[in-house]
């Protein structure tokens, strides 16, 4: 009988160490979700300025246009860095979320994100030539 109560001991604990892993990664996900969700609400905020939506060609002026616009967006609801570049790209469309497809994954990332900054200078040097902006 001592044999079992050992084995049972040692069911005990590894029953408790398996409830407490399951607890972390119950924690863990409760986590990421809750941020996930925080990330969904602010993009919805966001869209319901009703933001312009870019399709790229050649359109210099508007490529401006449409910077100031998102950026004035993002200054009304106190849009945080690092959610910029993700609702700012998800108002391209056509050939201009082709473009960002591929452009994206060459942009650094700082902090685990594309800062904004860099964002907006590859964007205009794209559609919105220097030689174009004298």
């Amino acid at each position: 009988m001592s044999s079992r109560g050992r084995g049972r001991g040692r069911g005990a604990r590894g029953t408790n160490d398996l409830m407490e892993r399951m607890a972390q990664i119950v924690e863990a996900m409760v986590h990421n979700q809750g941020r996930e969700l925080a990330e969904y609400r602010g993009l919805s905020a966001f869209t319901r300025h009703d933001p312009p939506k870019f399709e790229g060609g050649f359109n210099p002026e508007g490529a401006q246009r449409w910077v100031v616009d998102v950026e004035k967006i993002f200054n009304a609801m106190g849009c945080r860095e690092e959610n910029k570049v993700t609702y700012a790209t998800y108002l391209l469309c056509g050939e201009a979320e082709d473009w960002w497809r591929f452009v994206g994954q060459t942009l650094p990332q700082e902090d685990g994100y594309i800062q904004w900054k860099a964002f907006k200078a590859t964007f205009l040097a794209n559609y919105f030539p220097r030689d174009l902006r004298k």
